[in-house]
């Protein structure tokens, strides 16, 4: 029975001799995710959430909507400065239903270096969408969306995914 502790004893003292830390190289440039939005966009999917049925747990929760309607027709422009900042945007809808109140105007974000909001403005109107996931932008993708509420409720919301042109 000695002889078993000394045994793990020793596996034990090996295995942590035999641990060392590892050296991991640079992470490189962060990455400029403005300059990745700023250019034309067109729409490729449409998807409606019932988050009233999200919240309920009720089995049909989401609906491919990108050929009920004339999706493919909306194309969004961001542009932006030299240095990647948010500046104007335009809206060409075609017979798509709307995403914002208006079709020009200036757009910005809630972090310039990690953003989550976009929020695009025509005066004192603004319209707000939410940025999804931006790992996509390097293959030429990114994805909004849109939140409709009635007394503070979140009802239904439109994921909008784009491809760039």
């Amino acid at each position: 029975m000695k002889n078993i502790k000394y045994i793990i004893l020793a596996l034990c003292f090996l295995s942590f001799w035999g641990c060392k830390p590892e050296e991991f190289g640079p992470i490189g440039d962060p990455e400029n995710v403005l300059k990745e939005l700023q250019g034309t966009w067109t729409i490729s999917k449409v998807t409606q959430k019932d988050e009233d049925a999200v919240t309920k747990g009720f089995p049909y929760k989401e609906l491919d909507i990108t050929n009920v309607y004339a999706y493919k027709e909306l194309v969004i422009a961001l542009q932006g400065d030299a240095a990647g900042n948010p500046t104007n945007f335009t809206i060409t809808p075609g017979n798509s239903p709307k995403i914002a109140d208006f079709n020009t105007g200036t757009w910005t974000v809630d972090d310039p270096n990690a953003p989550t909001i976009i929020t695009l403005k025509n005066g004192t109107t603004s319209s707000i969408l939410t940025l999804g996931s931006y790992a996509e932008l390097k293959t030429g993708k990114f994805y909004l969306k849109k939140v409709k509420k009635f007394n503070g409720k979140a009802i239904v919301s439109y994921t909008y995914q784009f491809t760039k042109k």
